[in-house]
């Protein structure tokens, strides 16, 4: 199995076993088709370790407003906003959390960043290999960008 099969993997099991257990979300599924646009807020948590680089969970509006529902007892929007980039981050860091432990089983030990809303700390991403995968859940779709390069620690 190559790296991009291996990461992809860890992926996908991180985002299940999150939407699954602490979501309760039993329909989260891998999709073949992008579920976000340029313009949707995103969340980056940077990577440093045996890899360096940047995970980006790219979450439309709409899904990060039921996302948000979900932890916050508010159905009005301006309440809804006024919470999506601490919801973001809490997701991102149970995702890229999970993502971290799982790398420890592929001899890779990283350390996360806290998470950045709607700022991508690595603008140049060219040298990086990446994993880009799609996500549908009962909240909505996203998008997950894993951008790395291993690294002489």
């Amino acid at each position: 199995m190559n790296e991009y099969e291996i990461f992809s993997k860890i992926i996908v099991r991180s985002v299940n076993h999150i939407f699954k257990n602490f979501l309760s979300d039993t329909d989260v599924e891998e999709v073949y088709e992008p579920q976000s646009k340029d313009n949707d807020p995103s969340v980056a948590v940077e990577i440093d370790g045996t890899l360096k680089g940047e995970i980006i969970i790219n979450l439309p509006t709409s899904t990060l407003n039921h996302i948000t529902k979900k932890f916050v007892s508010s159905k009005s929007s301006k309440t809804l906003k006024k919470n999506h980039s601490d919801v973001a981050g809490e997701l991102a860091n149970l995702i890229t959390g999970t993502i971290a432990n799982q790398l420890q089983y592929t001899n890779h030990n990283v350390r996360l960043s806290p998470p950045e809303f709607n700022n991508d700390p690595i603008s140049i991403k060219a040298l990086y290999d990446n994993v880009n995968l799609s996500f549908h859940s009962s909240f909505g779709g996203f998008d997950i960008d894993f951008y790395y390069m291993e690294n002489d620690e």
